[in-house]
């Protein structure tokens, strides 16, 4: 792993020519940009004089397909662009970060290992993914992406059934080999049901059967803020040793969102909920900006991190 005090001239050499020449893409980006919000808004109120309003809701349909059409070919039109900027100034980053691991913009977790995890009871309708990063730590294989997961419901019947998508999980998928197979599984919840409602809130997650045995742990704090599921009391502590439940308390403040985890078969599995949506570029305003792309080294570094966060190049088992 690079040494982060290096990313300056590490900009300087490898990034600055690319991003000038970038730049001058987003300009034009942002022209066509502003051409067709234009041209959108002009038709939009054009068919707001010319489209009778005896044609009821119709009208305001009509419109907002317009409105609908017009952002769509926004979208496409910076299509290549933020593509170009996350294949020639990401995927160089993820190299200075590590030379193992590779980076593929379009690509993701697999759909399979995130069901794997068990993390989430919801069905997964739509999954999607972005910015997957692979590799070797040291002596642990990796690999992370953005993931937008959403379960979909009904309401209505026949004519009027409509379906409704609600995300339940939008930030990082991390996967990391942990280098020991596990009999049955673990998993690390938020312990939301304590918080609001104290003694009553273990009651709560004692009674969660669909997630396994509410596994008993002897450190307090951990408890205030995780809840713990799995099939093996014995193996669930073993797995939770007192070291990195102190390591997992870390972890969370550091990122100071909601954490999830599982230990499953041989690999630990961690869901960062997060709103920012990291590794994209920007329009009307300049990428050759030191401090916009020190960000995202910034966040790449805290990710690669994981692995000494939780200290899993430190083989404490052997597979068996």
């Amino acid at each position: 792993m690079s040494n982060y005090k290096d990313f300056k001239d590490f900009y300087e050499k490898q990034l600055l020519s690319d991003l000038k020449l970038l730049d001058r893409d987003r300009k034009k980006v942002d022209r066509r940009v502003i051409l067709i919000f234009v041209i959108a808004l002009v038709i939009i109120l054009i068919e707001g004089k010319l489209i009778p309003s005896e044609i009821g809701p119709w009208k305001g349909i009509i419109q907002f397909i317009t409105g609908i059409a017009g952002f769509i070919l926004i979208s496409l039109s910076s299509k290549k662009y933020r593509l170009n900027f996350k294949t020639k100034i990401i995927g160089k980053i993820t190299g200075f970060v590590d030379e193992s691991l590779t980076y593929m913009p379009e690509g993701s977790v697999s759909k399979a290992e995130f069901l794997k995890s068990a993390i989430f009871q919801h069905s997964c309708d739509s999954y999607k993914g972005e910015d997957h990063i692979q590799g070797k730590i040291d002596k642990t294989a990796i690999e992370f992406s953005e993931i937008v997961a959403k379960y979909k419901t009904t309401s209505g019947t026949g004519s009027k059934r409509k379906e409704h998508y609600t995300t339940y999980f939008k930030g990082i998928f991390f996967v990391a080999d942990f280098n020991k197979h596990f009999k049955t599984y673990t998993l690390v919840l938020p312990d939301t049901a304590e918080k609001l409602f104290g003694k009553f809130g273990q009651k709560l997650q004692s009674m969660t059967l669909t997630r396994g045995e509410l596994i008993k742990l002897e450190d307090p704090e951990f408890e205030k803020e995780f809840c713990v599921y799995g099939n093996d009391q014995v193996e669930s502590r073993y797995i939770l040793s007192t070291s990195l439940m102190r390591r997992i308390l870390e972890f969370k403040k550091k990122w100071n969102t909601k954490v999830y985890l599982s230990f499953v078969d041989s690999k630990v599995y961690i869901a960062i909920w997060l709103k920012k949506n990291l590794f994209e570029t920007r329009l009307f305003k300049t990428i050759v900006d030191y401090s916009f792309i020190e960000e995202n080294v910034k966040y790449l570094v805290l990710l690669i991190g994981i692995v000494e966060d939780l200290n899993l190049n430190t083989r404490i088992w052997t597979k068996e």
